[in-house]
């Protein structure tokens, strides 16, 4: 695997292409405004971008969905809850895009378990609710390598006080992401790359009370 990162202006997320060796086959997670610097990396890999994988459908994760898949032909993935977000989030823009993009329709509707191949790599989704109600993190066996989007950071966790978000899932996707193994890579949507097993902090949360 080959994985090439960029950090996107105005709020700093992380932007993903991963690569499959063997077959040059590529897949964004993430694109943030980060297009056009993706899609130079692929092209200076000489590697062909299959699909955009979205791990939620707030509006600056998936700013550059559209770009993309009009320049590659990409497919855009998304967990089902989320995919409405993508058409409304042309309204909900303007306070950090010059120029709101237009709503997207995603191609692939993702589910617990649905996964993706890319060349030999094999994106498994986790529902991760509690950013959002379709929060989803993209785990590679193969590479012990976990997206996590704004699910999990290191040292800490995304924000549950927006809509859709809910304190007490979030703590239930922390737990369930705590069970992989402690030498996954975490790749966050926001700040450095972690192990999992750095993240200690994951075995003293409680479960809520429901």
């Amino acid at each position: 695997m080959l994985l090439e990162k960029v950090v996107a202006p105005p709020l700093d997320n992380n932007a993903y292409l991963v690569i499959d060796e063997k077959s040059l086959q590529a897949a964004v997670v993430d694109p943030a405004l980060a297009g056009e610097d993706l899609l130079g990396l692929a092209e200076k890999r000489g590697a062909k971008i299959a699909y955009v994988l979205n791990t939620h459908g707030h509006p600056d994760p998936t700013a550059d969905d559209e770009s993309i898949r009009k320049a590659t032909g990409a497919k855009i993935a998304i967990f089902e809850l989320d995919a409405p977000r993508l058409e409304k989030n042309a309204r909900e823009t303007r306070w950090f895009l010059p120029a709101p993009p237009p709503p997207v329709k995603p191609d692939v509707l993702l589910k617990e378990g649905s996964e993706i191949k890319v060349g030999d790599l094999v994106f498994r989704t986790l529902h991760t609710p509690g950013h959002t109600e379709g929060s989803a993190c993209f785990y590679i066996a193969s590479e012990e390598a976990l997206f996590t989007g704004d699910t999990l950071y290191a040292g800490s966790h995304g924000r549950t006080d927006t809509f859709g978000g809910s304190p007490a899932k979030m703590v239930f996707s922390l737990r369930r992401l705590k069970e992989f193994p402690p030498t996954t890579h975490v790749y966050p949507g926001h700040g450095p790359e972690t192990m999992l097993g750095d993240e200690s902090w994951l075995s003293d949360l409680v479960y809520p009370m429901l």
